[in-house]
């Protein structure tokens, strides 16, 4: 297949021309759409040029997972402070509130079932809403008297992976069910008219396997934010030396912006580091991309030059703009 080398550099990476000309038609119906701007989101869980995310995860299972999928092997819980309890939540949220913290991300480890056993702390929701908190649930792959649960509650969204392989739900998530949880997810949701924001792992598999599937598991429900997020292998999965080739990243959120033209899209936090980060960066701004977490100054850059208007929240990106 021949290409055109457009700007090659440790910033830029480069596409095939066929793509480049899929990326541009992206961000015409990005920017018709949504707008020609992009939001940065800093988390709570991190630090970036001397600021740090005001929109903490806090997990109700400590550091512990039963589940112990192979991508994550429970590190991503580490840095969460435990919330086992409504009283232990209600006590952190007391010293959020003081310090001006703008909401909470409710998560945790997954049970050998795959869904987080969020009921002990379903209870504080409702004074979290009081205290002015934007509450966001990872339910992992749940059941319906959780949903059900959270939505009376008033969880404000919810947070889940859609994954469109049986083998990687398997191999890589140990849930032999396969995809039929991920569809049980949207069914539950839509039927309780829970904010669906799903997440969409590029390269779980090790390679580009069940990635278009799991866009089209998505059709035909109500969502509100499409996240995508790029498998990291040096969390757990360090025998994959190298991420997900940039090429087959950019194609699936290509992809992602052309079935879902009227559905707002972010790059989320978890990406590889390095000139993998500026380059997917780069070319997801290039593509209207609508948010991106943990953004470099790069993309800044990238942001300007393309003449956008560049706004920030100290959030998660899946919270909505914060007037």
């Amino acid at each position: 297949m021949s290409r055109t080398f457009l700007k090659p550099s440790e910033k830029t990476g480069y596409l095939p021309e066929s793509l480049v000309r899929r990326v541009e038609a992206a961000a015409r119906v990005s920017w018709e759409n949504f707008g020609r701007r992009v939001t940065f989101y800093l988390p709570g869980m991190f630090h970036l040029y001397g600021q740090r995310g005001k929109y903490p995860a806090v997990s109700v299972t400590g550091a512990e997972c039963e589940l112990d999928c192979k991508h994550c092997r429970g590190k991503l819980l580490l840095p969460m402070p435990p919330a086992r309890t409504a009283d232990e939540l209600l006590h952190l949220a007391e010293d959020y509130k003081r310090r001006g913290i703008l909401g909470i991300l409710l998560s945790g480890g997954s049970t050998k079932e795959g869904y987080v056993p969020l009921e002990p702390v379903i209870p504080a929701i409702p004074r979290l809403k009081e205290m002015g908190f934007f509450v966001s649930a990872h339910t992992g792959f749940t059941n319906y008297r959780i949903a059900k649960k959270l939505r009376d509650a008033g969880v404000d969204q919810v947070i889940f992976d859609v994954v469109g392989d049986d083998r990687t739900m398997a191999n890589i998530l140990n849930l032999p069910q396969g995809t039929q949880l991920v569809r049980r997810n949207l069914e539950i949701f839509a039927e309780l008219g829970l904010r669906m924001v799903p997440h969409i792992i590029i390269g779980l598999g090790g390679k580009i396997v069940g990635e278009y599937r799991a866009l089209e598991l998505l059709r035909g429900y109500p969502i509100e934010l499409l996240v995508f997020v790029v498998l990291m292998p040096a969390v757990a999965m360090k025998h994959l030396v190298n991420p997900i080739p940039l090429e087959d990243a950019v194609e699936v959120m290509v992809t992602g912006r052309e079935m879902f033209p009227d559905t707002e899209q972010s790059l989320g936090c978890a990406r590889p580091r390095g000139a993998y980060r500026y380059q997917i960066e780069h070319w997801a701004l290039r593509a209207g991309i609508n948010r991106m977490a943990l953004w470099s100054e790069a993309a800044e850059e990238t942001a300007r030059s393309l003449g956008l208007d560049i706004r920030y929240q100290l959030t998660c990106c899946s919270v909505p703009w914060m007037e």
